[in-house]
Formats: C-alpha cells, sequence, structure tokens
C-alpha cells in the first residue's frame, strides 16, 4: 500500500498534471478536484491505482474516494500544485453541465468544508447533553452554560462560516464575505429585529429576519457579491480601486441581503423544511422506509447533499428532524452490516481486511463512502440487501416517530442525538433508534449471506 505522498504523486499525473487543476480540497472521504479540461482525466486508470476505493463524477468535480487517509493526501497533493501557474482557461474545453449538477456542485462545494465545525458542534452538544443526563454538570451550572454556548456557536455564526466556504466557491474575498456573514448576525440588527418595529434602509423595507444558523441566504449572497466584486474591479478606475472596490462591494451587498436576497432565501429554507415535514408527516411511516429503500443510490449520485441541508434547517428552526437524519442513519447502518457480512463470507484475505475496516468506520463513525465504492457497490447484491434493511428498518422508525435532535452523522458514537434535550430523562425516542438499527442490520446482513455475491478472487486482489 502506498502512503500519502506516493498516493498523490500518482494521481496528479491521472487527473492531467498540476496546470489542470483548477481547484481541489476533501470531504470525509474523498478528494476533490475541479479540472481545467476533462479530457485530461484518466478515469479507469484512476480506479485502477491502489488506495483508491472508487471514482465518481459530479458536475465538474472528479471525487477520488480515498477513505480515512484522504486529509493526509490532499495536503501533499496540493503541495504538488502550489506554486504552478495556471494556463489560460481559454485553451481548455469546458465540461458542459446542466443547471441541477451546477447548483448541487456549488451547494456542495460550500457545504463540504464546514463539516468540521459542524462535527464538532454537534459531537459537542452530544457530549455536553451526556453531562447533564449522567448529572456529571447541571444545566443552571456556568460550566454547562458556556459549554453549550461554545458548541452552539458552531450553528449560530453557520452564516459566517457558509459565507467563508462560499467566497473560496466562487472566487471572491473572503474577508469581505465574512463581513457580511457577520452583518446578518450584528447585535445591533438582532436588536432591530426583535423590537417588532417595521425596518428600513433608504426607504427599501427591510424584512425582520433572524439569520442564525441559516445556510442559503450566505450562500447565495457571496454567489451575488462574487459578480458585484469582479464587475468594480474591471470598470473602477484604477487609482480608486484599492479603497473604493471594497466599500463599495459592501454597500450594494448587504442592503442588497437584507431587502432581497435574505427574505428570498429565508423562504427558500422554510419551504426546505417544510418538504421534510410534510414527506414524515402526510406521507406517513412508509415515508422514510421508502426513500431508504433507495437512499443508497440517492447517495452515489451526490443529492444526499441537498437533503442534509434540509435536515439542518428543520433542527436549527423546529429543534428536530424528522426524516433526514433518521434516512442517514439507516443507511449509514445496513452500509456496515452488508460490508461486515462480505468480510464474514469472502474467501479474499485483502477484501475481508477492507471490508472489516470500512465496516466499523461506518458503524462507529457514519462514514459509508469505504463501505459503498469500495464493498456494496462494487459487488452489487449487497446493494440490494441495503436497500431491503433500509425498508425493514425505516418502516419500523417511520411508525415509531423516529426524531433527530442535533444535525451529526449517526453512528454509534452519536447516539445521544435521539435523545430530546427538553427531556433528557424519556429515553423512548433513542431506544426506537436502537431498535431501528437492529432492525435494519439484521436484515441486511442476513439477506447478504442469503444472496451471495460474486467473490474476487484472490490473484485478482493482489499488487503486483
Amino acid at each position: 500500500m502506498m502512503n500519502e505522498k506516493e498516493l498523490a504523486k500518482t494521481l496528479l499525473p491521472l487527473v492531467g498534471g498540476a496546470q489542470n487543476i483548477e481547484k481541489s480540497w476533501h470531504c470525509a472521504t474523498r478528494l476533490r478536484v475541479v479540472p481545467r479540461n476533462f479530457d485530461l482525466v484518466q478515469q479507469e486508470k484512476i480506479k485502477e491505482v491502489a488506495g483508491v476505493i472508487g471514482l465518481v463524477i459530479q458536475g465538474e468535480q472528479v471525487q477520488i474516494v480515498i477513505g480515512n487517509q484522504v486529509d493526509g493526501v490532499t495536503k501533499e497533493f496540493q503541495n504538488l500544485i502550489e506554486g504552478i501557474d495556471a494556463p489560460s482557461k481559454e485553451s481548455a474545453p469546458a465540461k458542459k453541465q446542466n443547471v441541477i449538477s451546477r447548483i448541487l456542485s456549488a451547494i456542495v462545494g460550500c457545504i463540504t468544508p464546514l463539516i468540521p465545525v459542524l462535527v464538532a458542534g454537534g459531537m459537542g452538544k452530544c457530549v455536553i447533553l451526556l453531562t447533564k443526563m449522567l448529572h456529571l454538570l447541571s444545566d443552571k451550572s456556568v460550566t454547562y452554560q458556556i459549554l453549550l454556548m461554545i458548541f452552539d456557536s458552531a450553528f449560530y455564526f453557520l452564516p459566517v462560516f457558509v459565507a467563508l466556504a462560499a467566497a473560496k466557491q466562487f472566487k471572491t474575498n473572503s474577508y469581505l464575505a465574512a463581513m457580511v456573514g457577520c452583518a446578518l448576525l450584528n447585535p445591533t440588527f438582532i436588536k432591530l429585529v426583535a423590537s417588532g418595529k417595521p425596518l428600513d434602509i433608504l426607504g427599501l423595507p427591510v424584512a425582520s429576519v433572524s439569520y442564525g444558523s441559516t445556510i442559503i441566504p450566505a450562500i447565495m449572497a457571496i454567489w451575488i457579491m462574487s459578480y458585484i466584486e469582479r464587475f468594480l474591479e474591471k470598470y473602477l478606475w484604477k487609482p480608486i480601486k484599492p479603497f473604493m472596490a471594497p466599500l463599495l462591494t459592501i454597500i450594494v451587498i448587504v442592503p442588497l441581503t437584507l431587502t432581497v436576497i435574505g427574505p428570498a432565501m429565508t423562504a427558500v429554507s422554510v419551504a426546505l423544511s417544510k418538504v421534510v415535514f410534510f414527506l414524515s408527516g402526510k406521507l406517513g411511516p412508509l415515508s422514510l422506509a421508502l426513500l431508504a429503500l433507495v437512499y443508497p443510490w440517492i447517495v452515489t449520485t451526490g443529492m444526499h447533499s441537498a437533503l442534509a441541508i434540509a435536515g439542518l434547517d428543520a433542527i436549527n428552526k423546529k429543534g428536530v428532524d424528522p426524516l433526514t437524519r433518521a434516512l442517514t442513519l439507516m443507511h449509514n447502518i445496513t452500509q456496515a452490516s452488508a460490508t461486515l457480512a462480505v468480510a464474514f463470507k469472502t474467501k479474499n484475505s485483502q477484501l475481508r481486511g477492507t471490508a472489516i475496516s470500512a465496516g466499523l468506520t461506518a458503524l462507529f463513525a457514519g462514514i459509508t463512502e469505504p463501505c459503498l465504492y469500495g464493498v456494496t457497490l462494487r459487488l452489487r447484491k449487497p446493494m440490494y440487501a441495503c436497500m431491503a434493511g433500509g425498508f425493514a428498518g425505516g418502516l419500523f422508525a417511520g411508525f415509531r416517530g423516529l426524531n433527530a435532535y442535533v444535525f451529526m452523522t449517526p453512528g454509534l458514537i452519536t447516539l445521544p442525538m435521539w435523545i430530546d434535550p427538553k427531556t433528557p430523562g424519556n429515553l423512548n425516542n433513542l431506544w426506537t433508534a436502537i431498535f431501528a438499527m437492529l432492525i435494519a442490520a439484521t436484515v441486511t446482513f442476513v439477506i447478504t449471506l442469503a444472496l451471495g455475491f460474486d467473490d474476487i478472487k484472490e490473484k485478482n486482489n493482489q499488487e503486483t
């Protein structure tokens, strides 16, 4: 197995070399690359590289599934391309994208860098909740309130984090973007909203909206800001550009956000939350089961990222997500179960080692890409077992009304996310999550063994 530096060196020429890289970053398990010229990307050779679990093409992105060592590989990859002068884009043929792909790609690009913040905030809140349940800390104590404040900051100041990520995505000034996010959360503005008085700026009505914990308004604001900034950079008189361009950018974008963009995008956020509650409430318990049935394939397309935003909005606005986290729980546990079943049955020692590592990662941490691309999708039949297990567990969870109270990636170490912080002594919802996991895992494991799979011969999986 190659080390991180060797893997980065191997992958770089297969994506066209340093001069073909527009940008690169990583999520939990994938090295994400935006190439200037897709014709230079050698997709089949990338899939054959030892250490690469899978390859996903999503919009303009080449997503190389690596697994737990993705952080180190990405750093080595970026070190290799640092300082390389980029060629003109005019000579590189652009990959055609439809509007939906471009929107999804932009949203994922803005949300992916926030994963560490969301993990830190969500896990921290889970730990604080446990200290309260175990009577280690009283929720009246100053220590408890300060700790809760620290981890709540990850969600309350989400517009600022989103603005910074969006600035990188849309190639605009990150500090001006952060200023826009801060303006939405400024205590003076919050007091004006809380006063209940009609607000306006230069006669234009300002919606009395709270932007704490929101995502979409900041993304849209920074996207529009990027065009404003580029326009001013192009047309402003050069001697005054250094100080007038930032000033005019903020003068335009902040009032525009408060009067138009913010209210419009808040309405979109509310609509997303309503979709979640509609699917959960109006369609009954079958909604979760049916979505869990097809969710493994939704994940392979990347569409699950947009659904996750709806879940985050639902928790931020109503304190509860009745659908998306439960759906992800079913996916994570079925992928883990099917992969461990493959480890139990396979005669291939290398596949067994990969499956055990990937299965435990999904089971405890909820990271499923190693399972999905390294085992279940690769062998295909285990994916059908995941569908059946997800349906069975989702049906039970749907009838029991399973709710998530913290936005986290579901797994064994994040079980406190299913405990209502308002009534921590009531563990009925937690037990619903546990039994749903057991049902999904059992059905998936049994069906994986029953269906079997085309095992990979040992000699075909050895490194040469």
